[in-house]
């Protein structure tokens, strides 16, 4: 799971800062999710699937993923909860520590991410905010 989270960020600095100029940071995550959408679907591993990025105003960058081999439906609360947990500690771990999150700490992007099943339905999602990735 860190490699799926990590790689899906490295992707998405190298779009982001690729052509820094005088732009907002909304602009520059716009544009990185657009050349980024140019790469997707991308099939991370055996059971993820990166299917899109976006950008939000203020300063919010989203993944949507599908998880391959699960459906909603066979999935417990308990499991997803549990799933949930782990993949924002990943997530929030990565970015505190990842060289090439830097850009994104020092412009306090808030992270969001989604996961489908592979039936299209949601079935987990969270965020994470500076608050979060810039404590110790």
């Amino acid at each position: 799971m860190r490699n799926i989270i990590r790689l899906s960020m490295v992707a998405a600095l190298l779009f982001f800062f690729s052509c820094k100029k005088e732009k907002t940071i909304d602009m520059e995550l716009k544009e990185a999710a657009a050349s980024m959408n140019k790469l997707t679907p991308q099939t991370l591993n055996d059971m993820i699937r990166l299917d899109s990025v976006s950008s939000e105003p203020d300063k919010i960058f989203k993944y949507n993923y599908t998880l391959l081999g699960d459906v909603k439906e066979n999935v417990s609360e308990e499991q997803i909860n549990d799933f949930k947990k782990e993949a924002k500690q990943e997530a929030i771990n990565a970015i505190k520590t990842s060289a090439d999150m830097q850009e994104f700490r020092d412009n306090d992007v808030t992270l969001k991410y989604i996961y489908y099943d592979k039936n299209g339905k949601l079935t987990a999602d969270f965020s994470v905010v500076p608050s979060e990735y810039k404590t110790k």
